[in-house]
C-alpha cells in the first residue's frame, strides 16, 4: 500500500453527464455523495459529508478527502473530479490502494450516473439537486448542530444551526437571533461551532 497524505490525489474521474448547462453546477455535490457512498460500503461507516463537498468523518467532522471540481466543454460538457487526500485520510489505511480507488471510482460513476438518469426524467425542473436532495441531506454530518459560517478566508461570518440545504446546493443557516439565512458555497463554509 503507497502512502497516502494530504494533498495526495486518490484518483481522478471525467464525466461527460447528458444534462442541461444549468444542471451541472450540482455535479460536484453529487460525486461527493458517490464518494461518500463507496467508502461506507467499502466499511467505513462513518463517511458523511462536510457541506459542500467534502467528505468527512462523520463522528468528528474533520475531513478525510476533498473533491476539485473543473468542468469545461470538448465535443459536449464534461467535469473532472479528482478526490484528494485530506488531514484524516489516515482513516482509510485499511482500504488497500487499488480497492480505495475503485471504491471511489464506482461510487462517483454510479451516483452520477442516477443523477444523470433522474435529471433528464424532468426530475430536476425544480434545480439541478431535487432528485438527489433528500439523500445528500442524510449524509451531511453538520445538518442540525450548532455551526460557525465562515468566510473563504476563514474569519467568521454568523453562527447559529444549521438547518438544511436547497435544491441550488445554498446552505441554511438558522442565526441564534432566529433569521433565516441563506450562503452559496463560493461565499461561505461551514464549521462546527
Amino acid at each position: 500500500m503507497g502512502v497516502r497524505a494530504a494533498g495526495d490525489t486518490l484518483v481522478e474521474v471525467t464525466l461527460r453527464p447528458q444534462v442541461p448547462m444549468g444542471a451541472f453546477q450540482a455535479v460536484g455535490y453529487v460525486c461527493a455523495m458517490g464518494v461518500a457512498e463507496g467508502l461506507r460500503e467499502a466499511g467505513i461507516a462513518f463517511a458523511g459529508i462536510g457541506w459542500p463537498q467534502d467528505v468527512v468523518d462523520a463522528r468528528t467532522h474533520r475531513s478525510l478527502c476533498t473533491l476539485r471540481m473543473r468542468a469545461g466543454y470538448d465535443k459536449g460538457m464534461f467535469a473532472t473530479c479528482a478526490v484528494v487526500a485530506a488531514r484524516q485520510v489516515g482513516l482509510l489505511r485499511d482500504l488497500p490502494d487499488e480497492l480505495l480507488a475503485d471504491v471511489l471510482v464506482a461510487g462517483i460513476e454510479r451516483r452520477v450516473s442516477a443523477w444523470e438518469g433522474r435529471i433528464v426524467a424532468g426530475d430536476g425542473a425544480g434545480g439541478p439537486l431535487a432528485p438527489v436532495l433528500a439523500e445528500y441531506v442524510d449524509l451531511v454530518s453538520l445538518l442540525g448542530s450548532p455551526v460557525v459560517v465562515t468566510y473563504p478566508n476563514g474569519n467568521e461570518m454568523a453562527r447559529g444551526r444549521f438547518a438544511g440545504v436547497d435544491v441550488w446546493g445554498r446552505a441554511t443557516l438558522v442565526a441564534d437571533d432566529g433569521r433565516e439565512l441563506e450562503f452559496p458555497p463560493e461565499q461561505a463554509g461551514i464549521r462546527p461551532a
